[in-house]
């Protein structure tokens, strides 16, 4: 950098200081209730934010719809990695287990390594990474209107079909690609709308309905990821207010999302040489897990702990 003042390169001392960081481990136990009925709310109220809600969103996307699916009386458990710079609090790391009680369903989750690779698993060692993401919305949002063939318009006021799921949800909400795949189109098409468009493999696509705005390099020919941001919520085309429409079609026939959700098979195991490692790990997490809970929790809480069911 020239100085003008001396007419010669200005001098800087530049120094590498080291700044402390460190990892630990934190545990949570939490409940949906009538006064914590979604799962960011029910995670607050643990004393943690958003964005372990999101993390846990991310690793059961493919078998929990978390705009309808939690009940009064669900519960959480999660073991992860908490990073502290200078003494601060920085953000989290990993999951690294996870255990989520829904409607009578014990749905687990273990991190682990293969091929220098990690993944979320079930009990069993199945993946949880499923084809389509239950939803294209994380949080909040609830169906206001379902798959069918003769449906009320709210707009033309006369019976014809709906071939998607609506979710009612805010203006700006995140809406996500379900599954990996390739824009098809991503722009205005008529009564839909703002709309994206995407293929898959098996002969799927997906349809996104009525948004406001596109993601980051959503365009027609670019290859998008699972989870991927794709577009925000909108009232954009024939539609009385804000709400995505989300549609599936394989093969040119349009499906019932939920349907076809539902009937997704596991992912794929853990390959059987790696099962007595896997076996082992899951039960020292589990082990970790409840240690950590019984140690950080309130009385009140430790009962609460206690009481959850074995794992397997």
């Amino acid at each position: 950098m020239w100085c003008p003042d001396i007419g010669q390169p200005a001098q800087f001392d530049v120094q590498i200081v080291p700044y402390e960081k460190r990892t630990e481990m934190g545990a949570l136990h939490a409940s949906i209730d009538a006064e914590h009925p979604s799962l960011v709310a029910a995670i607050d109220e643990a004393g943690e934010n958003v964005q372990l809600a999101i993390a846990l969103a991310e690793i059961f996307g493919g078998d929990v719809d978390f705009q309808s699916d939690l009940q009064p009386g669900d519960t959480v458990e999660l073991l992860y990695e908490k990073v502290y710079r200078e003494g601060e609090f920085a953000g989290y790391g990993n999951v690294v287990a996870a255990r989520l009680l829904n409607d009578g369903r014990d749905l687990q989750a273990y991190r682990f390594t293969q091929n220098d690779k990690a993944g979320y698993y079930d009990e069993r060692g199945r993946s949880l990474r499923r084809f389509f993401l239950k939803s294209p919305l994380r949080f909040e949002p609830r169906i206001t209107s379902r798959f069918s063939y003769r449906r009320l318009h709210p707009v033309y006021g006369r019976y014809r079909a709906h071939l998607g799921v609506d979710y009612g949800a805010p203006v700006g909400a995140a809406v996500q690609a379900v599954a990996s795949g390739t824009v098809l189109s991503a722009g205005y098409n008529g009564g839909a709308g703002l709309m994206v468009h995407l293929r898959h493999s098996n002969g799927f696509e997906t349809l996104y309905l009525h948004l406001s705005r596109l993601g980051p390099g959503i365009r027609r020919g670019a290859k998008v990821q699972q989870g991927q941001l794709i577009g925000r919520v909108g009232s954009s085309g024939t539609a009385t207010g804000p709400h995505l429409d989300y549609r599936i079609k394989r093969k040119g026939t349009y499906l019932n999302p939920l349907t076809v959700h539902r009937k997704l098979p596991p992912g794929e195991p853990i390959p059987a040489s790696l099962h007595a490692t896997f076996d082992a790990e899951r039960e020292r997490l589990m082990q970790q897990l409840s240690t950590t809970l019984l140690a950080s929790a309130q009385p009140a809480q430790r009962d609460a702990v206690r009481a959850a069911p074995e794992g397997r």
